[in-house]
C-alpha cells in the first residue's frame, strides 16, 4: 500500500489529482490511501480521508510500503527514520501552495543525499512513480560530532569578538 499524506492545514490538489490520475491510467497498481487535507479535489480512484489523528496516521505510515507526499520536513524525517521509500512533489509558490519555494530546496538536498526521490512537476512525478517500488533510501547517519564542532566554533567566534 502507498500512503499519500499531504498535511492537515492545506490541501495539495495538484499532487492528489496527479496520483489519482496515475491510478486511473494504471501507472500505479498498488492500493493507495490518502490523507488529503482541506483541498477541493476529491479522489475517485483511491480511498481517502481529509484528516487522520496522530495514532491512525502513525499506524498507516508504519504499515505502508511507500509514501508519496509534499516535501515537508515532517514526512521526510519520518520516512528517513522508518527507512520507507518516499517520493515528494514540492509545493510551489507560483500555484499559491506556499509563500516561497523552500520545499524545492529541501527536496533537492534530500534527493542528492539519496534519502528520497523527488519530482518537480506532474510529468516527472509519473516517471518517478515507476522508480518508487525499487527505490531503497540511503540510511541517514547522524553527524553529532560535526554539529558539536560547528556550535563550538560559532561560540568561540562570539567569544573572540568581545
Amino acid at each position: 500500500m502507498i500512503f499519500l499524506p499531504v498535511g492537515t492545514q492545506f490541501g495539495f490538489d495538484r499532487l492528489v489529482k496527479a496520483v489519482d490520475e496515475a491510478i486511473i491510467k494504471k501507472i500505479i497498481e498498488d492500493e493507495v490511501f490518502a490523507q488529503i487535507g482541506p483541498g477541493d479535489y476529491k479522489p475517485v480512484a483511491m480511498k481517502y480521508v481529509v484528516n487522520l489523528g496522530k495514532e491512525e496516521f502513525d499506524r498507516v505510515f508504519q504499515s505502508c510500503n511507500a509514501i508519496i507526499s509534499h516535501a515537508g520536513m515532517g514526512n521526510i524525517a519520518l520516512a528517513i527514520k522508518a527507512q520507507k521509500p518516499l517520493l515528494v512533489l514540492p509545493r510551489l509558490r507560483k500555484y499559491g501552495e506556499v509563500v516561497n519555494n523552500h520545499q524545492v530546496d529541501t527536496a533537492r538536498k534530500f534527493e542528492e543525499m539519496g534519502h528520497i526521490l523527488a519530482a518537480y512537476d506532474e510529468n516527472e512525478l509519473i516517471e518517478k512513480i515507476k522508480l518508487l517500488k525499487t527505490f531503497v533510501p540511503k540510511p541517514r547517519i547522524p553527524n553529532r560530532q560535526g554539529v558539536i564542532d560547528r556550535i563550538a566554533a560559532f561560540l568561540n567566534s562570539l567569544e573572540n569578538k568581545q
